[in-house]
């Protein structure tokens, strides 16, 4: 899961928007209402060791001077929250020349008591980002701060290519698959932060008793020799900025009037993980719905 969309709903991101080629000139903006469902959520690379599937409803509004505002709100399924999850994002894209767009925005996070996503420790994000026209390939690479809870900074770096298809069958309406590889790299307190939520939460007695726990030795990683060792992880590792992910995403993007629909599949290997981390490389399938008016 992305920011709203986590993940990457702009069309910075690969096949020009349908919208963007009206002519807007008689329009001040314009609505988008979308609808997501996936078979896990994922927060920059990490994901749970149970798989999560979603489904998530958003609402965009696009002013034509760039400006917009977004809210996206995420139901798991197998949770005991009727709304895991809401996004609120405004920001603003612009382009310089031809050939690249911008975007920057903040995005503010609500969650449920009882999410188990690894996106809940943390409550705010900036970004900034940008994509290149190179002909050859559609270069992005985005840097986000996440704060609030736990601080973080990413680097999101993106290489695609949208490959039209109606041509093979001569098709009116546009269609095309938009591969992209993806490389993700941070910081990762927000990880280990969720680790210990974590584990408090699966052991909430000897959470009770931390006070009176010499074990934990003061977060240096080192036990007394004597009873069960706790999970930690030093302020130094946690801090390094590392390469996290990598991924590699094939959707199928089909255009019918305003109507946008995208099957996606995506193959996501995390790389430097913290102990205690319980992301593992996994498939996941996802389907995006968005109409505009």
């Amino acid at each position: 899961m992305a920011f709203p969309a986590l993940a990457e709903t702009y069309p910075l991101e690969g096949e020009p928007s349908t919208i963007l080629a009206q002519d807007t000139s008689s329009k001040k903006g314009w609505w988008t209402v979308g609808l997501e469902t996936a078979n896990n959520a994922t927060f920059f690379g990490r994901n749970t060791a149970t798989q999560y599937p979603y489904v998530a409803a958003s609402l965009t509004y696009t002013h034509t001077s760039g400006l917009f505002i977004s809210a996206m709100s995420y139901q798991l399924f197998n949770t005991e929250d009727f709304i895991d999850e809401t996004d609120v994002t405004a920001g603003y894209s612009f382009k310089v020349g031809e050939r690249f767009d911008g975007l920057v925005s903040y995005s503010r996070f609500f969650f449920g008591p009882n999410t188990p996503l690894v996106k809940a420790v943390t409550s705010n994000a900036a970004t900034a980002a940008g994509t290149l026209d190179w002909k050859y390939l559609l270069t992005g690479l985005s840097a986000s701060y996440i704060f609030g809870g736990s601080s973080d900074l990413f680097t999101v770096l993106d290489n695609s290519r949208y490959i039209p298809l109606q041509n093979l069958w001569k098709g009116k309406n546009p269609v095309g698959i938009d591969p992209k590889f993806t490389v993700i790299a941070g910081t990762q307190e927000f990880s280990q932060t969720h680790t210990v939520v974590t584990e408090k939460k699966k052991n909430p007695v000897e959470t009770v008793l931390d006070p009176l726990n010499p074990i934990g030795n003061n977060g240096n990683g080192n036990g007394n020799g004597k009873g069960k060792t706790t999970t930690t992880t030093t302020t130094t590792v946690e801090k390094r900025f590392k390469v996290l992910n990598y991924s590699i995403t094939v959707p199928l993007v089909f255009s019918l009037y305003n109507v946008d629909i995208e099957p996606a599949y995506r193959f996501s290997l995390p790389v430097n993980k913290l102990e205690g981390d319980e992301s593992k490389a996994q498939s996941f399938v996802s389907l995006n719905l968005s109409y505009t008016f």
